[in-house]
């Protein structure tokens, strides 16, 4: 199935940035999210460069990571809606570069660069192909050694927004997203599925490794 292109879902997370927004504010204290970026603080001990989000929203999960684990680590943010770069800048401030693209090509970053990269609950709007086009994509540009931590949504098919959008999003097994990791040069460290609070879907949770 074909996921809605890259002009719907920037329109979609434009006009829905406030209110996105205003839900991580609630959301973003959920122990799932220190769970994960407390284990990545730990793995990236003794890794140079920055972290990099490669679709950053409102710039939550970089704003937690850099308060409660790594204040004096580089930090990248990039997401595809002018909007929500926007709501980033404004939350980051100094304490990271936010610039618009896209996160297939990370044009904004170099080769070898980043010790880590996370991308939390946006694979679901890319289709298998595009996914892992992503997953060597962000293999390039981390350091040897350097960490991916990618969140997406379990299943099987297209996402239900109900009433809320028109855009076509898809689910992904555990077995899809652990194969892109490999192809693209990953080892997997870490994949797991667990229940998302007030969601009707669970989540993967995948950790994997660029070879050092």
């Amino acid at each position: 199935m074909q996921t809605s292109p890259n002009d719907e879902v920037r329109k979609f997370y434009d006009d829905s940035a406030e209110q996105y927004s205003a839900m991580m504010d609630r959301e973003i204290a959920l122990p799932m999210y220190g769970k994960v970026l407390a284990l990545l603080a730990r793995e990236l001990e003794g890794l140079h460069g920055p972290v990099v989000d490669s679709s950053c929203g409102s710039g939550h999960m970089l704003a937690r990571y850099h308060a409660d684990y790594e204040p004096t680590r580089e930090l990248i943010g990039i997401d595809l809606s002018p909007q929500m770069v926007d709501l980033a800048r404004t939350r980051l401030g100094a304490s990271a570069e936010v610039q618009l693209g896209d996160m297939r090509k990370l044009e904004q970053v170099e080769t070898s660069s980043a010790a880590a990269l996370i991308s939390f609950f946006s694979l679901h709007h890319l289709d298998s192909t595009d996914a892992a086009m992503a997953f060597k994509e962000w293999y390039r540009v981390l350091v040897p050694g350097g960490k991916i931590l990618v969140a997406t949504w379990e299943g099987q098919g297209p996402i239900d927004y109900g009433d809320h959008s028109t855009v076509v999003a898809l689910r992904f097994r555990e077995q899809e997203v652990s194969s892109w990791a490999i192809d693209a040069g990953f080892s997997i460290d870490r994949c797991v599925i667990d229940p998302v609070d007030g969601m009707p879907m669970d989540a993967i949770y995948l950790i994997g490794s660029r070879a050092a």
